[in-house]
């Protein structure tokens, strides 16, 4: 059997002009996962990511904790993220007068808040209640399956490979392999943590995960105030 571990990008840039770059506690985060892979002895015989900034500074980051040199991954779009501004918009032209969108619309720096509606968009976005959404949530399902495929039937046997992917789409992986049902998948979503780890074995056929959602690398006292979920 090969092995799969699936990693959440570092905590990007909540609050800034752009998101998609990690801040200075998700380059911190990326590269203790690096030093705990490298103390267990592991080395990886493939690395893949999405394409989005974030994925490949984390990469790059786990990379030099491993002190070894950031290999060229395969490039899978397919785990980017959902496109949450666009889906946010587009539920404004449907639930325009739902009163924590307003909330959030006026004050966007309360994240508890944003993931309250963050909830309730997303849960909106599996009903398919959002008509103009940029991607409807099985498009969304299909190309996560679609990279999921790609790593396993591209993979030798007994190779480990390193993925770095987001929330989003790494909880519609777990749920697609677990046949968690549509509505409960960004439980999952919501509660990870970033550079949380999965594990998975897997051959050409079949996959199953063996852990979910690891932090062993920011749970000694020095390192808790790392631990976030944006």
């Amino acid at each position: 059997m090969s092995e799969l571990f699936l990693v959440r990008h570092g905590q990007a840039s909540f609050g800034a002009a752009d998101y998609d770059q990690l801040s200075s506690i998700g380059y911190k985060q990326s590269k203790l996962l690096g030093h705990f892979l490298s103390a267990q002895n592991l080395e990886f015989d493939r690395f893949a990511c999405g394409d989005m900034r974030r994925h490949f500074q984390t990469l790059t980051e786990v990379c030099v904790g491993m002190k070894i040199s950031n290999k060229n991954p395969e490039i899978l779009p397919g785990l980017n993220e959902y496109d949450f501004e666009g889906m946010y918009e587009a539920y404004g032209k449907v639930f325009g007068d739902n009163e924590l969108f307003n909330i959030v619309q006026k004050d966007t720096s309360n994240k508890k808040n944003y993931y309250r509606l963050l909830r309730q968009i997303l849960s909106a976005w599996v009903d398919n209640q959002i008509p103009e959404v940029p991607e409807s949530w099985n498009d969304f399902q299909f190309r996560v399956k679609d990279s999921l495929n790609k790593i396993m039937t591209n993979s030798e046997t007994g190779s480990k490979v390193l993925v770095i992917a987001s929330g989003g789409s790494i909880s519609a992986l777990v749920g697609l392999v677990l046949g968690i049902p549509n509505s409960k998948v960004f439980d999952l979503n919501l509660q990870y943590l970033n550079t949380g780890v999965s594990h998975f074995f897997f051959n050409k056929q079949k996959i199953n995960l063996s852990g979910f959602n690891s932090i062993s690398h920011l749970q000694s006292k020095a390192n808790r105030d790392l631990i976030t979920y944006g």
